[in-house]
């Protein structure tokens, strides 16, 4: 796909012509690009943020759902490679952590542009996720208590409109039925950075969960707690673009 056409994955990137570091986010399981709408704002000079719309939700509802964390990969990078013509940054949160990750080894199983660092958030590290009860079988009601129950961050209205349920929790069962079947294959580890962040109030994934993610990796690895809960990181955009600023800087 051409970089100059419109690209169903990056539907909210904004290009900038000083771009020095590019940075794919992608979202946690239920969520789509808009949740990182505000990353886009206040950047620091040379970075430019591309929130990762993944298929069957918002500007691609109706598109057919993921089935694989693994499966999904191969198109993802394809319809990334045109964008990945400057250095860049991988970062996932939770579900989406899994996904960056795939991708990475993706790229460099192919001999493909690799990222400069990978970033993870509230994520337990490959694999560990399939270890926790599983949840996507449940009815739909008691699937949606049970999510808010261990993750939160699903709204009110969601529970309480029949509605508005019938359109968010086929998203987020069949997001939380990939994480729940996800087994990593064995293969070499990445090279590349790794950062992992997770909320103080993290229920579902503990600082020790996620430093974990250092066994990914040759390269360096660093861990940050920050305040919040499972999402924390969403709302400390500042921080994270900041530090990867702070590294730019001192090439």
């Amino acid at each position: 796909m051409s970089d100059l056409m419109p690209n169903p994955w990056l539907p909210n990137r904004r290009r900038a012509s000083d771009t020095v570091l590019r940075v794919f986010c992608f979202p946690h399981a239920g969520g789509a690009a808009s949740a990182f709408r505000t990353w886009q704002q206040h950047l620091p000079y040379g970075l430019e943020v591309c929130p990762v719309q993944l298929p069957g939700r918002e500007s691609r509802f109706g598109e057919p759902l993921p089935t694989g964390v693994v499966d999904l990969v191969p198109d993802l990078a394809e319809a990334l490679l045109p964008a990945l013509d400057v250095p860049f940054a991988l970062l996932g949160n939770s579900m989406g952590a899994l996904v960056a990750y795939e991708l990475a080894r993706h790229l460099r199983r192919d001999h493909l542009p690799s990222p400069t660092r990978l970033v993870v958030a509230g994520a337990k590290p490959p694999g560990g996720a399939a270890r926790m009860p599983a949840l996507s079988h449940l009815p739909d009601l008691e699937f949606g208590r049970a999510m808010q129950a261990r993750h939160g961050g699903i709204p009110a209205e969601v529970l309480d409109d029949p509605q508005i349920a019938e359109i968010y929790l086929p998203v987020l069962r069949a997001d939380m039925a990939m994480v729940e079947g996800y087994v990593p294959e064995p293969g070499p580890p990445l090279t590349c950075p790794v950062s992992a962040y997770v909320g103080a109030g993290d229920t579902v994934s503990s600082a020790e969960d996620v430093d974990g993610w250092a066994a990914v990796t040759t390269g360096r690895f660093d861990r940050r707690i920050l305040p919040g809960d499972h999402f924390a990181v969403l709302g400390h955009a500042e921080l994270v673009l900041g530090r990867l600023a702070d590294e730019l800087a001192l090439r």
